[in-house]
């Protein structure tokens, strides 16, 4: 442990503000922690072989949001260097894996120094992942592509620890995630850049391209038809069901359930259970256990696509599916929503199994999380009784305080569902990004409109 703490205190710390930051400062430090993110996506790697920019989609688009990474990068690999150690380190300190001294005034300084060391680790074993192991070679490029990469994610580590010193409005995890995925939504319906096609030129953007459609079509029905329907591009039924999603996620983002609890001395209390605390750890567990037997297919089915049991596991096709390689056969495709409505209505089947499976999992993934969560003694983060002043006589329907714990696995089965439903419904409406994008953002940006933006973390949790 000495020689630990020997290494921590080398690694420089961000030193908390020793008065209170007006909140115009804040908007400037956040503002310019903002603009140093932005132009570190958007700078191409010095040495490296760059493709030109396709239409096509990646498969694991959504986690590329949330990571808020940028291929060939200064971001390649995104926020991971600051989330991964967070999460580590809350796990670990809730768990008891790692007991500290709360009391003792260097703990918060060895924490935070493990945190940026670990962060620093994870940028390397990324690092060699994407550019040595791929290359099969190590040479003076590889190790200068390293080097930036590097150098880029540790500047974000430090401008996450500016942010969460006091000195911004939002941890850098919230703050860039949900920039991300603004970012992307609105690039996707007011693009200007053009696609050049056989049949003629198009804007990628969704708006763009159906103010320009109906401002050049003479045949207006037509041009609605193909701004609203077409495949290779977002469209503006896409536009429209992202702005029908969005109020429904801020909807349960805010939804409570209100149980009176009834106390020692025949006082009543309301105990609150806020649903989204159910939402986001199914939604990205579901999401995430997806990523592993997908790729696992998809690689199996390009070297041995003739094999019964491969294709038993999973068919892939590309071919008008706005250029994504999607299941269209085995366990794999009943497992993935259909692409498109009118898929859904021909295989009636599919559409039963899908849903079938994304209710039932998201139910045992948010029972299991709680089951989890009490286990290791960090379930009270769920629950939040109001205060002493709003105290009254029990009444005859409040219930004991050792049945909450009932009520909350009760409250955690329908937020699983209710999981699961948004993550059918986005799909089957295909809003821009993913459902799982935007709920994210909801929750980071939320509790600062709110006007709870000191009693929460990253994603708003």
């Amino acid at each position: 442990m000495k020689f630990w703490r020997r290494i921590v205190a080398l690694v420089p710390e961000v030193q908390y503000p020793d008065r209170p930051i007006p909140f115009r400062q804040k908007v400037i430090y956040t503002a310019i922690a903002l603009f140093i993110f932005l132009v570190a996506s958007q700078l191409p790697l010095y040495r490296i072989d760059h493709q030109p920019r396709t239409i096509d989609r990646d498969p694991v688009y959504w986690l590329h949001l949330i990571l808020a990474s940028n291929h060939n990068t200064l971001l390649t690999n995104g926020i991971i260097s600051i989330l991964l150690p967070e999460v580590a380190m809350k796990i670990s300190v809730e768990t008891k894996s790692i007991v500290l001294d709360a009391s003792a005034p260097e703990t918060s300084v060895l924490l935070n120094g493990s945190q940026k060391l670990l962060g620093i680790y994870v940028t390397i074993v990324g690092a060699v992942v994407n550019f040595y192991v791929q290359n099969q070679h190590f040479n003076v490029n590889t190790a200068l592509i390293m080097l930036q990469v590097l150098c880029s994610d540790i500047i974000v580590i430090y401008l996450d620890d500016v942010l969460k010193k006091g000195y911004g409005l939002l941890s850098g995890i919230s703050l860039f995630t949900a920039t991300n995925i603004c970012g992307n939504i609105l690039w996707k319906a007011f693009s200007p850049m053009s696609i050049i096609y056989p049949e003629g030129d198009e804007f990628e953007g969704a708006v763009v391209a159906w103010v320009h459609l109906l401002i050049t079509r003479t045949d207006k029905l037509s041009a609605m038809s193909e701004a609203f329907c077409r495949q290779n591009l977002p469209n503006a039924i896409s536009f429209l069901s992202t702005c029908l999603f969005v109020p429904l996620a801020i909807f349960f983002h805010g939804f409570y359930i209100v149980l009176p609890v009834r106390t020692r001395h025949n006082f009543q209390a309301y105990c609150h259970i806020k649903l989204s605390h159910f939402l986001y750890g199914p939604i990205l567990l579901h999401r995430a256990l997806l990523i592993l037997p997908y790729a696992v297919s998809k690689v199996l089915y390009m070297k041995y696509s003739g094999n019964i049991l491969v294709n038993l596991l999973g068919k892939w096709d590309g071919s008008n599916h706005f250029g994504q390689s999607i299941p269209v056969g085995g366990i794999m495709c009943y497992l993935t929503t259909p692409p498109t409505l009118a898929d859904l209505n021909r295989g009636s089947f599919h559409a039963f199994v899908y849903i079938a499976f994304v209710l039932i999992s998201c139910v045992i993934l948010s029972m299991g999380l709680m089951i989890c969560a009490s286990s290791k003694g960090v379930s009270n983060e769920f629950i939040v009784l109001n205060g002493v002043r709003s105290l009254r006589v029990a009444q005859s329907d409040s219930i004991r305080v050792n049945e909450i714990w009932s009520h909350v696995m009760k409250a955690a089965c329908i937020g699983g569902f209710s999981a699961g439903v948004l993550i059918i419904f986005a799909d089957l409406i295909g809003v821009f990004c993913s459902g799982t994008a935007i709920m994210l953002a909801v929750s980071a940006i939320y509790p600062y409109v709110d006007g709870r933006a000191s009693e929460v973390g990253s994603f708003g949790f």
